[in-house]
């Protein structure tokens, strides 16, 4: 039998019996001991059945609010944060594990919103179950941008260029302890929601992504209430950050207040169209390209949706509408293919 050595140890012996105890009789914990517990996993005292014990159990469980916040103090009090000299950050990323099923146009998209004069950071992952897919790091590296940078050099690239990718090899390390566990158990876990609502550049604003319309709610929740100026949580394409050019939920946290509406581009006068299928990091980098040089017009029209609607949450805009209209102008002048030949460098 393992014997615990320490207080920690004890006390998430004792919680995951508490949380072990199924759908009905689980208890919840609240901040502070959802904060303790996962501090206790990362930690080199936790053995992997511990681990994998836990994730399992708050997987049938399910996370609250404020269990989701202790989760994210937590991963990010292991991490090595950054905060760029700059004003009005935008902070937004799609699921660490990637995606299989649609394009990966949100990369596209945040170009269009830095050639805007909007900084960006955006963070994720490679090699993660369930779909190990087409990550933004995949996608990074087959455009020829540096995608495994180390945080302060992230950070002047922000400040520099108005752009920066945080690889969770590089900055998550806490996380990145379980990544072998994880790769062992095939399922989505809290590690995957709490990801997509990590602030790892101290954003003003930021915009995560939801495969479900249940989650909105709580992703903006948790996102706003940890300190941010304004969240849009939105049931984005593989559970990402990139809409759709079809009706979208949207969950909105600003000023201390949650607001869930739909999203529709034709309000815009943007038809309703399919997203195309996923390609191949080295097809869609050849895809974003022509898109960032005005060709495609599906593709290029969902990358200016988006990119409208970035520029509106950031403030740089004062209406999605606005904001399309600028992303408009800023692909038609050469903006956007310069800012990609900038980042290439």
């Amino acid at each position: 039998m393992q014997q615990f050595n320490s207080e920690a140890g004890e006390a998430f012996r004792k919680r995951l019996i508490a949380t072990a105890k199924g759908s009905h009789g689980a208890k919840d914990m609240s901040r502070e001991a959802a904060r303790e517990a996962l501090t206790f996993l990362m930690s080199v005292e936790a053995h992997p059945a511990q681990v994998g014990a836990f994730l399992t159990a708050m997987r049938f469980k399910g996370s609250r609010v404020e269990e989701m916040k202790g989760f994210l103090d937590a991963m990010e009090g292991s991490a090595t944060l950054i905060s760029p000299k700059v004003e009005g950050l935008l902070n937004c990323n799609g699921p660490y594990d990637g995606r299989k099923k649609s394009l990966h146009l949100s990369l596209a998209a945040a170009i269009v919103v830095a050639a805007a004069g909007v900084p960006v950071i955006m963070h994720s992952n490679t090699g993660l179950p369930p779909k190990d897919g087409i990550t933004t790091a995949r996608l990074l590296e087959a455009l020829g941008i540096p995608a495994y940078r180390e945080p302060v050099q992230v950070a002047k690239d922000i400040e520099e260029k108005g752009f920066g990718h945080l690889h969770a090899s590089r900055y998550l390390h806490g996380v990145e302890r379980l990544k072998p566990i994880r790769q062992t158990l095939f399922y989505r876990s809290f590690l995957h929601a709490c990801e997509v609502m990590l602030n790892p550049g101290n954003a003003a604003f930021s915009l995560v992504g939801a495969a479900h319309k249940s989650f909105l709610e709580r992703f903006a929740t948790v996102t706003g209430e940890r300190g941010q100026q304004r969240v849009m949580a939105v049931q984005g394409l593989d559970g990402g950050d990139e809409m759709p050019l079809q009706p979208v939920a949207v969950a909105e946290y600003a000023d201390g207040t949650l607001s869930q509406y739909t999203l529709d581009p034709a309000d815009y006068g943007l038809a309703h169209r399919k997203h195309h299928p996923c390609e191949s990091a080295e097809k869609t980098a050849l895809l974003v390209k022509e898109t960032l040089n005005g060709e495609h017009e599906p593709l290029l029209e969902g990358v200016i949706f988006n990119a409208g609607v970035r520029l509106y949450l950031s403030g740089r805009a004062v209406s999605i509408a606005v904001g399309i209209e600028q992303a408009k102008e800023i692909v038609s002048t050469g903006g956007a293919a310069e800012k990609l030949l900038e980042l290439q460098f």
